[in-house]
């Protein structure tokens, strides 16, 4: 399979991904076992985008940016493991921040080699600014801080699927 071919199912993973996100975020499933399918789907998609986000712009984006995709991807190694606290902290909870803060080292690397779509990292960014910011809020303003990161968030994936989708 050509290599371009692989980036474009990479961009749809990371479209779809983010389309599930906010499905997620909103909490448009009600059913315990259809959240948890769409949680599995969704982080395998996260994972194929990763990966073609990253290394369609691998030689670009250095040490920071390979840096910060070893730690998304390991970040949703936690993310899509068993939900057990183990080892005194929720994995899954670990794991979605330590994605999230890869993902802004990962816009830093991107904005610094003027990668294409900005909307991507933007995104990103303001998901981190929107759960911190308003979870500092008393309720029900707190409440709205985890949905709207995951808008957020799944709104960065779109936008870098889109850029792969349509490369050049």
């Amino acid at each position: 399979m050509k290599a371009d071919t692989l980036f474009r199912l990479s961009g749809a993973a990371a479209f779809i991904a983010g389309v599930l996100r906010i499905v997620a975020a909103l909490a448009m499933v009600q059913d315990a076992r259809m959240r948890e399918a769409l949680y599995d789907i969704t982080d395998a998609l996260l994972l194929f985008g990763v990966i073609g986000i990253y290394l369609e712009r691998a030689d670009r984006l250095g040490l920071l940016g390979l840096s910060a995709f070893a730690i998304a991807v390991a970040a949703l190694s936690f993310i899509g493991g068993p939900d057990a606290d183990r080892f005194g902290f929720s994995s899954h909870q670990q794991g979605a921040a330590a994605l999230l803060i890869a993902l802004l080292g990962l816009s830093f690397a991107w904005l610094r080699a003027g990668q294409r779509p900005l909307w991507a990292g933007g995104f990103w960014f303001l998901s981190a600014i929107a759960g911190g910011v308003l979870a500092r809020f008393p309720p029900p303003i707190s409440s709205y801080g985890p949905a709207s990161a995951g808008v957020l968030f799944g709104a960065g994936f779109m936008a870098a699927g889109i850029g792969l989708i349509h490369r050049r």
